[in-house]
């Protein structure tokens, strides 16, 4: 199922409701008034913007990036930001997301070239098509959801804007346009004239049509009544300003309150209306009034199909709660290297919420996952703690977890401690790690390596701590380690890993690859495999871009050049290439390792367990050959 699949499964499952204006809620600092720059000027007034709109209830946010094209951004001297506008204004979004902790789709925002007082902007077909394609591929990076295409005034802008998505990516796409008096847009085209413009171009329509912006809620039924008569049946998007502009003191305000707005939610519905957000003067008290209004229609929307599993085993209030016991383990460490293992990586919240951290873990469960290991804060940005995501993650779903332990962030003593901890919680797998450097400005403890937190844990299990002091009952921890088989030194990481194995780990992870000569390459430098079981890392490709950002931005990562040159041919079709090349090296390399788990980017964890279900399926196949 692909997303423009899973976008309409979930319109029919609820409305799902926008969020509000970003250019007039936002207080830009310099660029001349441009909102756009905040997101590389001050990302923290945009990211806390995106998350009020999310706890005040919206299912989709867009990115602070109405403006980042680069005709609209060169009159700022901005245009050769394009990519980092875009990029960042996604990564901003996705984050809030993260701390938020929910199931919100994020839609990268694509507004006009340019409008003059006289009608639109006159640019060339090229020069529109460079200007989308530039900004659609940045939004592609920073790993968005869906396409935005709003507060259009010119239908082929607009229709060229689309076919540039389509063109470029699989995922789905709202075409938003925008009605002022008369009913007619800026460059002076009708409602009838704009949808017979575009079903005459005869392209791929988009997913929801319809109108952000213009004269208020008010005005956006009778533009969707237009619609309707028109011949197009829905489903609409619909984002009105909060009413209409006034110029009020100097400034321009908007006639309306968030309680006449969320009152003609049902009139829209009614008219066919499936995202309903706003535009200019409404802000998250909007956005509440909306979900208020919703609530009532008792069109609550469910979280994304395959995401409900979790609401079978509901975290209660802690005063109705009864003891919980301590759920063991189950038999991960007896499986582990006789038969083999699916598993997947999840990072922790962002934030203190984990509604969408548990519905992942669910998803991948539904998938086959054996197992899911919890990153402890990676890349050195704070998150979550692991040991306690970990132990929500196994309570709530009953997946057994690897859990990540670095010495980045503890002394000694609060190593052991932690360990003591986790043990009581049920969780018996570690994989004990040095942990990334932290980011610049910041610093780590480090006061042992990975090879000393196995001889820590090794001590534990044979009941004692680095003190020699009884700890009573012996620990039963399983730990493992990390190996980068693409390392440029690979003498040393050799000679790591064989310290790691000296010193007690049970099982070997690989950093993720994509080729097998640097797995081959350290099996012939151990002349032969570990004697322990050896789990493959996977983290599939999303499009090009995403191949260079992992090549030349995340440590422990390489992407081969013919994999670059491969992904740079798949355009649009990135993700299917990048899940294909994944699965063929898996293919390849199963006969040699244990196991695979596979890491998700972007958050996005739909791929991974549809890759999952395939290599299961597959693997089934294989046995009952063998059987037979």
């Amino acid at each position: 199922m692909n997303e423009r699949e899973r976008l309409r499964q979930r319109l029919a499952a609820g409305v799902l409701l926008g969020d509000g204006a970003y250019g007039t809620a936002l207080t830009p600092a310099d660029a001349g008034g441009l909102v756009d720059a905040l997101c590389l000027s001050d990302p923290r007034q945009v990211e806390a913007l995106h998350l009020s709109y999310i706890r005040a209830g919206a299912d989709v946010i867009q990115t602070n990036t109405y403006a980042a094209n680069r005709i609209q951004l060169r009159p700022f001297g901005l245009e050769d930001q394009v990519q980092e506008l875009n990029v960042q204004g996604a990564k901003l979004a996705r984050r809030a997301r993260e701390v938020a902790g929910r199931h919100v789709l994020v839609a990268g925002s694509l507004g006009p070239l340019g409008v003059t007082a006289g009608g639109a902007l006159r640019l060339s077909a090229e020069e529109m098509r460079a200007a989308y394609e530039e900004q659609v591929a940045a939004l592609l990076a920073g790993g968005v959801d869906l396409f935005l295409i709003e507060t259009q005034s010119d239908p082929v802008e607009a229709a060229t804007a689309l076919a540039v998505v389509r063109q470029t990516s699989e995922l789905p796409a709202i075409l938003n346009f925008s009605f002022a008096e008369g009913d007619r847009t800026l460059s002076g085209f009708s409602v009838a004239e704009v949808v017979r413009i575009l079903r005459d171009g005869a392209g791929d329509p988009p997913d929801l049509f319809g109108v952000n912006c213009s004269l208020g809620p008010s005005h956006a039924v009778r533009i969707l009544h237009r619609l309707r008569r028109a011949g197009l049946p829905g489903p609409f998007a619909i984002a009105p300003n909060a009413g209409p502009p006034m110029r009020v003191g100097g400034h321009i305000d908007y006639l309306g309150t968030p309680e006449k707005f969320a009152a003609l939610l049902p009139e829209l519905v009614r008219l066919g209306a499936r995202v309903v957000g706003g535009c200019c003067g409404t802000d998250a008290a909007y956005v509440r009034a909306l979900h208020a209004a919703r609530a009532e229609m008792g069109g609550q929307v469910r979280d994304a199909p395959g995401t409900e599993v979790h609401r079978s085993v509901p975290l209660r209030p802690r005063s109705e709660e009864a003891p919980v016991p301590v759920r063991p383990a189950t038999g991960l460490a007896g499986r582990l290297g006789r038969e083999f293992l699916y598993g997947v990586e999840l990072d922790p919240p962002k934030g203190s919420v984990v509604t969408k951290f548990l519905g992942d873990a669910a998803i991948v469960r539904e998938a086959g996952a054996d197992f899911v290991n919890v990153g402890d804060s990676p890349m050195a940005r704070v998150r979550m703690a692991a040991l306690a995501s970990a132990h929500l993650l196994q309570r709530e779903t009953g997946l057994e977890t690897i859990v990540h332990m670095t010495t980045r962030d503890r002394n000694l003593a609060a190593l052991q401690a932690d360990l003591l901890s986790a043990h009581a919680l049920g969780l018996r797998h570690v994989l004990a790690l040095t942990g990334d450097r932290p980011q610049p400005g910041g610093f780590g403890v480090f006061e042992g390596d990975s090879v000393g937190l196995l001889q820590v844990i090794d001590g534990l299990n044979r009941g004692h701590d680095l003190g020699d002091d009884a700890i009573g009952q012996p620990t039963s921890f399983l730990a493992g380690c990390a190996c980068d088989p693409g390392a440029e030194d690979i003498e040393h990481e050799t000679g790591r890993l064989r310290r790691k194995l000296a010193a007690g780990a049970a099982f070997v992870m690989t950093q993720p690859l994509y080729e097998s000569a640097p797995l081959l390459r350290l099996l012939d430098r151990l002349h032969g495999p570990p004697p322990v079981p050896l789990i493959l890392g996977l983290m599939p490709l999303y499009s090009y871009r995403h191949a260079l950002y992992l090549h030349a931005e995340v440590p422990g990562i390489s992407i081969p050049e013919p994999v670059r040159q491969a992904m740079e041919a798949a355009g649009e079709h990135g993700l299917e290439v990048g899940t294909s090349l994944a699965e063929e090296l898996l293919a390849e390399l199963r006969p040699l390792v244990h196991g695979v788990y596979i890491v998700p980017s972007f958050g996005k964890v739909a791929p991974i367990a549809a890759l999952l279900e395939r290599s299961r399926q597959q693997q089934a196949a294989r046995d009952r050959q063998v059987s037979n």
